[in-house]
């Protein structure tokens, strides 16, 4: 089946960037994966497969003649062109008659998600290209992936929204397993056993999923659990994601363990997580379409730092979709890692989905919060409840 919502999105894109054909090309995606391909259907390449979609509203799929029938029943293209012999020569052909000036093709420095043609697949296609004979500029398709991978329909927003609320149940029943004297690893294995026994998946490799941190001391990054004790007067730290129905999200939520003698976290510790979940709603607020994640990202960052805090050492979030990272434009500072006009400056669309995710360091350890959003006219909506208090541990 081909989703003919995304299709549209695709055509209306083609004409924005003033590209006359969107050329799919590949074989065997199931173990060359080609990203575009999962976000406009839920078949797969076999055979040398080209799909094209023109400006004009025309389109095609150039296959083999085993696969032509497939391409048929989909129903979604004006024509199904089985290569008898020479899968160039079948698509030169096309294209001499469509005659277009400029054609896109999936290749992205920055965009893994639009990035998916394979270098052998490429001198395929130049030689497609040099048997046609026409005056054709190649650029990148990137822009039209950032759109039709970014725009989400209202079922992958209901699908995203599912998976978050699966994952804070989860999250939920960790408050009365978590406890002093347990390793990180033993948080981690139970996260992992209760995404298993539901029959989820995971939205980025298990080995890494969740990551869970606690204390000052406790080594962090994308790491999954480190060898660390979970000890009295610790934030504790999970950063998780599952998939389910083909959708992910990503979520991370604070826990803080009482001490003895406590019935609440310290001022101190409060006062940061406030400022953390403070800044995720500032930045909410301001994500609106035509915005740029430049902009989004400094609106948190100005607020937490002018609180105290110091600037975390990464992007405010990302987009979110079919895996945990879903490519595209960023919600990002203009710091080297990030300073690309195509990641930060690029102004961004309603329904496209992306986390917030600031964080700062405290001396109980980091406090990190992360929610997931849709851009809407009046600001990002969440699509789970945000975290509004520390979830209090008492041991």
């Amino acid at each position: 089946m081909f989703y003919k919502e995304k299709l549209k999105v695709a055509r209306d894109a083609l004409k924005a960037e003033g590209i006359d054909t969107w050329i799919i090309a590949g074989q065997e995606s199931a173990t060359n994966s080609e990203p575009a391909l999962t976000v406009l259907c839920d078949g797969e390449f076999i055979g040398l497969t080209a799909l094209i979609f023109n400006a004009d509203g025309t389109s095609a799929a150039i296959c083999t003649p085993l696969d032509i029938n497939g391409y048929v029943n989909y129903g979604v293209f004006d024509e199904v062109i089985a290569f008898p012999v020479s899968f160039t020569d079948t698509l030169a052909e096309y294209l001499k008659k469509k005659a277009p000036k400029k054609i896109a093709l999936d290749y992205s420095l920055e965009n893994p998600s639009a990035d998916g043609l394979s270098v052998g697949m490429y001198e395929t296609l130049k030689e497609a290209f040099k048997k046609a004979d026409i005056d054709a500029k190649i650029v990148s398709a990137e822009n039209v992936v950032t759109k039709v991978r970014g725009i989400k329909t209202e079922v992958e927003l209901e699908k995203i929204a599912i998976a978050c609320a699966k994952a804070e149940e989860i999250f939920n029943d960790a408050k009365s397993f978590i406890k002093v004297g347990m390793n990180c690893k033993d948080v981690y294995a139970f996260f992992q056993k209760e995404t298993e026994r539901r029959g989820y998946g995971y939205s980025w490799p298990k080995s890494c999923n969740p990551g869970v941190f606690s204390g000052a001391d406790c080594p962090g990054g994308h790491m999954g659990a480190p060898d660390f004790p979970i000890s009295y007067g610790d934030v504790v730290n999970i950063d998780f994601g599952i998939m389910v129905d083909g959708y992910s999200c990503d979520l991370q939520r604070m826990y803080y363990i009482l001490r003895p003698e406590e019935t609440s976290a310290p001022e101190d510790i409060v006062e940061a997580f406030n400022v953390v979940r403070d800044g995720i709603k500032l930045a909410a607020k301001a994500l609106k379409p035509g915005v740029t994640g430049l902009e989004v990202d400094t609106v948190a960052r100005d607020y937490i730092t002018s609180k105290g805090f110091p600037s975390w050492n990464a992007a405010l979030g990302h987009q979110l979709g079919r895996v945990a990272h879903d490519g595209g434009p960023l919600l990002g500072p203009a710091k080297p890692r990030y300073d690309k006009d195509e990641l930060i400056r690029v102004p961004l669309d309603k329904d496209m989905v992306f986390t917030l995710e600031p964080g700062v360091p405290t001396r109980a350890g980091r406090i990190g919060l992360e929610e997931d959003v849709v851009v809407k006219e009046d600001g990002a909506h969440f699509l789970t409840p945000p975290q509004m208090e520390l979830y209090l541990i008492r041991s």
